[in-house]
């Protein structure tokens, strides 16, 4: 297995080598990307052909890993020349948001340049959404009306012009919490209202022929199914006639996802050969264990793959540019809650030491004295910061004794953490979703 390793590094150095005599800097970029993607081991490569050489297997390989590289680069180039310009925005965003102001159609738009940043190469639209997104900051009426369900489709998405996004955000914002049937009927739904509609559109996503398009599957299959489970599996209230089997075929789709090798989910890779690489995601791995209520498969498995991405970045470990967050903390710890029971003592130990890491982390790095918890890379807007921070310490049991399954030691300072995080969402208002999820998921650990 280690010569079979080195060679794939060999391999992946003679590709770069292949490109021309000499090394420029995006090629030795590459070339160190290709060998961390290679070295993290989140990748479960296809059977080989029948007949296949090991020559032509690794050369296949290194091909595939020098590819993925690719998409991290172009990323980052995207990332270089708009940041600057959507960062000011964002400010402007978070000063509105801390004066109390909603601003909920600023956010959807924003949401949408982010997805189109991060996964797609398409730099004339991420420019013109970037251009709504400064005109969205004078636009008062637009940020009421976000806030409300969309005669049109039904959805709760003004502001996005893309269907996944609508679909998650209507799902996350707009049927969250409701104790009633919405207004409109949710037509937007209807794309996927039947076992043959709903399979095919997340089949669609989940095989990535990335080499082709360019574009990277991975945030579009993770909300898509997301919404989908807690549409399905949830108790939302939504006055929409789902086909009957629709919930049959979710669970099928799950049951064929899943990796067996390593128990985790993710997206699936299809390189130059059409051989299809399975990714752990430990972000997707959670949003199938949650969204299904832990009714899942192979959950001890599950929980040994996760510990073994401790340092690996996300979206396939727990590290967000080399330390943690608490989105990806809160992720993390909820898969533990549900896999405890099925752990054996050592196990156990690990996923206790783990989170006693990420607790402490949170309480130094994140969490403010004053009752606020910073803005990070991942969680950049106000709201964001405020929910994971809070949904976090309540799924660790911080707040409460009781939810404490990792550990039985006493953390004297919850109540006055709690009490200042209370009176800091008090000052600022909850006009924004997750301002106001953070404050009912304190509630909910009193």
């Amino acid at each position: 297995m280690r010569y079979k390793r080195w060679l794939v590094l060999l391999m992946v150095g003679a590709l770069v080598l292949a490109f021309g005599a000499c090394f420029n800097r995006e090629r030795l970029e590459r070339a160190v990307i290709a060998t961390r993607i290679h070295h993290s081991h989140v990748f479960t490569p296809p059977p080989p052909s029948p007949g296949e050489s090991r020559w032509h297997r690794l050369r296949a390989d290194a091909q595939f890993y020098w590819d993925l590289s690719a998409l991290r680069v172009a990323r980052q180039k995207r990332l270089k020349q708009l940041n600057p310009d959507l960062r000011l925005l964002v400010q402007e965003i978070k000063r509105h948001q801390a004066a109390g102001e909603g601003m909920q159609y600023s956010m959807h738009v924003y949401r949408e340049i982010r997805w189109r940043l991060n996964f797609t190469p398409d730099l004339e639209t991420t420019r013109a959404r970037i251009a709504d997104l400064r005109q969205s900051l004078t636009q008062p009426a637009e940020q009421k009306l976000a806030a409300e369900q969309q005669a049109s489709d039904g959805s709760w998405g003004l502001g996005l012009t893309v269907w996944h996004l609508k679909l998650y955000y209507s799902v996350e914002d707009g049927l969250n919490g409701r104790h009633t049937d919405p207004q409109y009927p949710l037509s937007f739904l209807d794309r996927i209202n039947s076992p043959e509609k709903l399979t095919a559109q997340l089949d669609w996503i989940l095989r990535d022929d990335f080499t082709k398009t360019g574009v990277f599957n991975r945030e579009e299959l993770d909300e898509t199914f997301s919404a989908l489970a807690r549409l399905l599996f949830g108790s939302k209230h939504t006055g929409y006639a789902f086909h009957p089997q629709l919930r049959d075929a979710l669970r099928d789709f799950v049951e064929r996802w899943q990796n067996p090798a390593t128990g985790c989910w993710g997206q699936w890779m299809l390189d130059r050969q059409g051989r299809t690489w399975k990714m752990d995601d430990m972000a997707m791995t959670f949003h199938v264990v949650s969204d299904l209520h832990g009714e899942v498969k192979h959950l001890d498995l599950v929980a040994k793959s996760l510990l073994q991405l401790d340092g690996v970045e996300f979206p396939a470990g727990i590290r967000f540019n080399g330390h943690y967050e608490n989105h990806l903390n809160w992720d993390l710890v909820k898969i533990f809650r549900y896999a405890w029971p099925t752990l054996d003592a050592a196990t156990r130990e690990k996923v206790r030491a783990e989170i006693s890491r990420m607790l402490d982390w949170c309480l130094a790095n994140s969490y403010q004295p004053d009752g606020s918890f910073k803005v990070s890379d991942l969680d950049d807007t106000l709201g964001d910061a405020y929910s994971y921070g809070v949904s976090f310490l309540r799924e660790t049991g911080y707040f409460r004794p009781e939810e404490r399954f990792w550990t039985d030691q006493d953390f004297p300072n919850a109540k006055a953490v709690a009490d200042r995080i209370e009176a800091k969402l008090k000052s600022i208002g909850l006009n924004d979703p997750g301002l106001k999820d953070a404050y009912e998921t304190l509630h909910g650990a009193e």
